[in-house]
């Protein structure tokens, strides 16, 4: 078997009780003491030394909504997923919006169960190559993606090892779809469940896609705040995560 090396971006020493970073070792075994059961560790197995170290020079490619800038002119998407473990079957949810307005948006199901040794985390990957198959549609060049699930970014660039028959294939679409159109695309991660209105929204309709019970936090954030839809179209749609009329009515249509 051919000799493997270990970049650790981020990982954690428990016997120094210290974070571990840009650490480079020769065994899985030194590696996993490193970064097993360690919340958002980065690792990534290379076959020579000089390809983790090219690994450990790059710059995490992924930026920080309210901490990092990017672009805000441009077409934002925001993406999510869900999963029912009644059915099996995971969801997906998708909110194209530009300056704050709202201008697209769809949810989905899966056809079958085949993917549900990964849980959500398929939609969260179906919502992503989706936003990308919108830019194409419409002839978008350049595209902000807000995501709470690393993998969006990390698997797509290559970031993260892929072992998963889901994460190559995704790896591939999303690779075929940003070459072929010449896309560029600003990933941006968004923490979940923290009072973002476009990540509740789109979280909500990943859940109510998938058959699940809401706890209508989207009406919530309206109740105090506005929200502007593109077309009438959209307003309705928000029927499947908005109860309340008066709600609803906060809702305005862009001019």
């Amino acid at each position: 078997m051919a000799k493997k090396y270990y970049g650790i971006k981020i990982g954690y020493d428990k016997v120094k009780g210290e974070e571990v970073k840009d650490l480079i070792v020769d065994s899985w075994s030194e590696c996993e003491k490193y970064i097993k059961g360690v919340k958002g560790a980065k690792y990534k197995s290379f076959t020579t030394i000089a390809e983790a170290k090219e690994y450990l020079s790059q710059g995490d490619p992924i930026l920080k909504k309210g901490r990092d800038s990017y672009p805000l002119d441009i077409v934002h998407a925001y993406v999510d997923g869900s999963y029912n473990v009644d059915s099996g079957k995971y969801s997906y949810g998708l909110i194209v919006t530009k300056e704050d307005i709202v201008s697209y948006i769809e949810n989905g199901v899966a056809e079958d169960d085949s993917l549900r040794d990964i849980r959500q985390i398929a939609g969260e990957l179906k919502g992503a190559i989706r936003a990308l198959q919108y830019c194409s549609q419409n002839k978008i060049k350049e595209l902000v993606l807000f995501h709470d699930y690393e993998g969006v970014c990390y698997h797509a660039t290559g970031f993260w090892n892929r072992r998963e028959e889901s994460s190559k294939k995704y790896y591939e679409d999303f690779n075929k779809l940003v070459n072929e159109n010449g896309i560029k695309v600003h990933f941006v991660k968004v923490d979940s469940h923290t009072g973002d209105l476009y990540n509740e929204m789109v979280d909500e309709f990943a859940k109510v896609a998938g058959g699940l019970k809401l706890n209508y936090q989207t009406e919530k954030l309206l109740k105090t705040s506005g929200l502007i839809v593109k077309e009438e179209g959209l307003k309705d749609k928000l029927r499947e995560i908005i109860k309340e009329e008066e709600v609803l009515e906060k809702v305005k249509i862009s001019e």
